[in-house]
């Protein structure tokens, strides 16, 4: 007769909560690096994008925001973005746009604001002064970090 029991021994269970938390670990390892993978990928099509001849103009700020500390009692906000819209100095139709950009909360709608855009494709713009300064390679040490804590999680249950 075949019995599906659990484990018996002292050390089973706890033997199996690691493999299953050195599987975990390797999934969000792939998730980091999925994430710092798309990053990369964008900024360098941003730095692709930019490399063309730009051009700075003004531009009016319709609408601002913060992702975080927008509560009464928090007197700071972080991750600010700004709405905005602009008419290319050589003519043609009007852009809007929004983009994270830090000096964002501190704007009021209707207020200035540079803007930056690709001569031959004013639809790539962004704020003036907004540049890539996320460090990408955070994410990727953070990816590699969780990758070394799967493997000594999966290598400590084979002892």
């Amino acid at each position: 007769m075949i019995h599906n029991a659990p484990d018996q021994s002292p050390t089973g269970g706890f033997a199996r909560t690691f493999a299953r938390t050195s599987s975990r670990v390797f999934v969000g390892a792939l998730a980091v690096a999925m994430a710092a993978l798309a990053l990369t990928l964008h900024q360098q099509k941003q730095l692709r994008d930019f490399s063309e001849p730009t051009t700075i103009t003004m531009g009016a700020v319709l609408r601002h925001g913060a992702f975080l500390g927008k509560r009464r009692s928090s007197s700071s906000e972080y991750f600010c973005w700004v709405s905005y819209e602009f008419t290319p100095a050589a003519g043609g139709a009007r852009q809007s746009n929004w983009r994270l950009w830090e000096p964002g909360c501190g704007v009021s709608p209707g207020r200035p604001i540079p803007v930056q855009y690709v001569i031959a494709r004013p639809e790539v713009n962004r704020p003036a002064g907004d540049t890539l300064s996320f460090p990408t390679f955070l994410v990727w040490f953070a990816a590699g970090v969780a990758v070394v804590v799967g493997v000594v999680l999966r290598n400590s249950e084979v002892d």
